[in-house]
C-alpha cells in the first residue's frame, strides 16, 4: 500500500492470455444463469490458481488464505469500479482488509494507530508463517491481488503489491469526522509520514471496527493488467450435463458464492 514499493508483473504473458480467456468464458456463464451477474471472490481464486498450476484450495475460515503455493501468498481483494481502466494512477480505498480490529478511542490517536497497526501486523505475520510451510526453503513472498470489476462484467484490472507488516513509526493518525448520508461519523485516519498519503482508514468499534486500506493503483507497464471482455464475445456457454445440473440447484440458493461451483470446472480446459 506505500508508493515506495517496487511493482510487481504477476502474470506471464502466456498467462495473462490465459486470464482473459478464463474472464471470458466465467462471465458468458454468468449472464448464462439465474442470479448471475457479480464477481465473486471464489470466482477469481478459481481462476487465479487454475492459471498458475496451483491446487484449488478448499474452504477456509482462516483471513488470509486466498492463495498460499510454493512460498507465494497472496491475499486477493475485489473492487467494483465503474471504470477499471481509468482508475490507472489513482489511489482507492478498499472497504475492508480484516475481520476485526480491537482498540479504545478513548485514548489519543496515536495510540490507538499502535494498536491498529500492531493486530494488523500480527496478522501479516501469521499469514507469513503459514506461507513459510508451502516451501520451507524459499524466503516467502507475500503480496495484495487488486482486481478490479466493472458491474457490467465487460472489464477488469488486476495488480499485485508487496503485503508488509506495518511499522506504526513510519505513520501518524487523527481522528476525522464526516459526513455520510446526512450523519456525522467519525474514523481514525492513518497517514505515511515520509509523503502525508492516508494509507488507512479504521472505522469505530462501535459500528464493528476494520481497517480500511488505501492502494495505489498501478498502469499498463508498471504492474497492471486490463482485460476486456466484448460484448461480440459474450456467447451462449456450452455445458455438459452434471455442470448444468449443478447451476440448476444452485440457482435455488441466496448465498451467490455457491452459485457456481460446476460451472467453473469447465474453465479448466480455457486456460490452456
Amino acid at each position: 500500500m506505500s508508493a515506495q514499493l517496487p511493482p510487481i508483473h504477476a502474470f506471464t504473458e502466456d498467462e495473462a492470455r490465459a486470464v482473459g480467456r478464463m474472464l471470458t468464458t466465467l462471465v458468458r456463464v454468468l449472464r448464462s444463469v439465474p442470479g448471475g451477474g457479480k464477481l465473486e471472490e471464489d470466482y477469481w481464486s478459481y481462476v487465479y490458481h487454475i492459471v498458475r498450476g496451483a491446487p484449488v484450495p478448499g474452504w477456509s475460515n482462516l483471513p488470509m488464505r486466498d492463495y498460499l503455493h510454493e512460498g507465494l501468498g497472496v491475499e486477493m481483494k475485489l473492487l467494483k469500479h465503474k471504470s477499471p481502466s481509468s482508475a490507472q494512477g489513482k489511489r482507492l480505498m478498499h472497504p475492508s482488509a480484516t475481520r476485526k480490529i480491537e482498540f479504545d478511542p478513548s485514548q489519543a490517536a496515536d495510540i490507538c494507530m499502535s494498536e491498529v497497526l500492531g493486530q494488523f501486523a500480527s496478522e501479516i505475520s501469521d499469514f507469513r508463517r503459514r506461507v513459510t510451510q508451502t516451501s520451507p526453503t524459499r524466503e516467502p513472498e507475500l503480496r495484495w491481488g487488486i482486481l478490479l470489476w466493472s458491474p457490467s462484467l465487460d472489464q477488469f484490472l488486476d495488480y499485485e503489491e508487496a503485503m508488509v507488516e506495518p511499522d506504526p513509526n513510519e505513520f501518524t493518525a487523527e481522528f476525522v469526522e464526516s459526513q455520510h448520508r446526512g450523519r456525522t461519523t467519525r474514523g481514525l485516519h492513518i497517514f505515511e509520514k515520509a509523503t502525508g498519503a492516508k494509507r488507512y482508514s479504521v472505522t469505530m468499534p462501535e459500528r464493528g471496527a476494520k481497517i480500511q486500506p488505501y492502494f495505489d493503483v498501478p498502469r499498463l507497464g508498471e504492474g497492471a493488467y486490463t482485460f476486456d471482455v466484448p460484448s461480440e464475445q459474450l456467447l451462449p456457454v456450452w455445458l455438459d450435463p452434471a455442470t448444468l445440473e449443478g447451476l440448476r440447484a444452485s440457482s435455488l440458493v441466496d448465498d451467490s458464492g455457491k452459485l457456481l461451483p460446476r460451472a467453473l470446472r469447465a474453465l479448466r480446459e480455457v486456460a490452456r
